[in-house]
């Protein structure tokens, strides 16, 4: 809130809104599946669109969400997106923007590739920084708690921190494992 007083008009109030998020990005929702354990992200409309109206019987929204770029740009990286149903009846996604990745789980015939630019994304420098307007994407593994894969992905370091404690582990560059960078 803002708070503004002038002699002669008196006090004025105004209602801060947070920042608009940059031009043209999206948001990427995360859901829940609480009999797995499992997290799962998406921007694309029509399965956020699904996934509310129980298409999926299960999955919640967890209130948590971060943007991205729905076309390319030079800041960015396409995010690959991939499936596997090879932990029946537990199912698995995982995407990731760094190449070398995509590559390796593309060679594994237990992944399906879904999509090779599910979004576009920045990439964090070796150190785990992410350049000016973007922050930090963690990227967390169950350990395969659970007997299946799952993989958590979060601008909120307070979630990292809990999902660490619950023996998550941090996958990514630099002392804090970011996995991309998110635009503000």
């Amino acid at each position: 809130m803002l708070r503004a007083s002038a002699p002669s008009v008196g006090l004025f109030e105004y209602e801060l809104a947070e920042a608009p998020p940059s031009p043209g990005t999206i948001p990427v929702i995360e859901y829940f599946y609480p009999a797995f354990g499992h997290y799962f992200i998406t921007s694309i409309a029509d399965e956020i669109n699904a996934l509310d109206n129980g298409a999926f019987p299960g999955w919640v929204r967890t209130g948590l969400q971060f943007n991205v770029y729905a076309v390319s740009r030079v800041d960015t990286s396409p995010v690959c997106r991939y499936f596997s149903t090879a932990f029946t009846p537990k199912s698995s996604h995982f995407h990731s923007a760094f190449g070398f990745e995509c590559d390796a789980v593309q060679a594994n015939p237990n992944w399906t590739l879904e999509t090779n630019a599910a979004f576009y994304i920045g990439v964090p420098a070796t150190d785990g920084s992410c350049a000016a307007g973007f922050v930090p994407v963690y990227r967390l593994y169950n350990n395969g708690q659970g007997g299946a894969p799952s993989h958590r992905y979060t601008t909120d370091f307070a979630v990292r921190a809990q999902m660490i404690a619950q023996g998550w582990v941090p996958e990514g560059l630099g002392t804090d494992a970011a996995g991309m960078c998110s635009p503000q």
